[in-house]
């Protein structure tokens, strides 16, 4: 089965990076490319249709990027990558530790950038995969256990039916054996 193509939402407001972003993206991985330019388009976005990827300025107006990360690693985790004209360490250590994939201090080299989207994406779709078979495997392992209390009740019903039917013809038996004795 083919891999559809990625869903990549990028927060950038500079139209310089983000052409070359949108182009770079759609030639190297086909992907279908969503363009917002601050944190609340973003998350408005994210809200109504869920990305595989964000790619994202760290001072995007009115907001820090590190809470845009955290708002949508609370939403689903789907790689992030920031991009940032000067990142302290601090910044890239509270990325690192809100779960942000990747920090790219700009100017970026472009290769760079999408060998690593390459790879988060690869990254995701593997977690995705085996969060996917983790469920199937649950719903079957629930579904067999369903199946195993109803077998139980049934083979106890069988088995009360079993003994009942025992016991009745335990007493016929006796009853006979004694009209039998009777002159």
């Amino acid at each position: 089965m083919a891999e559809r193509s990625p869903k990549i939402l990028v927060v950038e407001p500079d139209p310089d990076v983000l052409e070359l972003l949108v182009a770079a993206l759609a030639r190297r991985f086909d992907a279908n490319v969503t363009c917002v330019a601050n944190a609340e388009g973003c998350l408005d976005v994210e809200l109504v249709e869920p990305h595989d990827m964000v790619i994202a300025e760290l001072s995007l107006d009115g907001e820090d990027g590190l809470v845009l990360a955290e708002q949508l690693a609370s939403l689903n985790m789907r790689p992030i990558i920031l991009l940032a004209d000067c990142p302290t360490c601090d910044d890239v250590l509270t990325a690192m530790r809100l779960g942000v994939h990747d920090v790219f201090p700009k100017p970026f080299p472009v290769a760079e950038l999408l060998d690593t989207v390459d790879v988060a994406l690869r990254r995701y779709r593997t977690q995705r995969a085996q969060s996917a078979k983790y469920h199937r495997v649950r719903e079957l392992l629930r579904h067999a256990i369903r199946e195993r209390r109803d077998l139980n009740r049934r083979v106890e019903l069988i088995c009360r039916d079993l003994v009942g039917a025992h016991r009745r013809l335990v007493h016929r038996v006796l009853d006979f054996e004694e009209a039998q004795r009777e002159p």
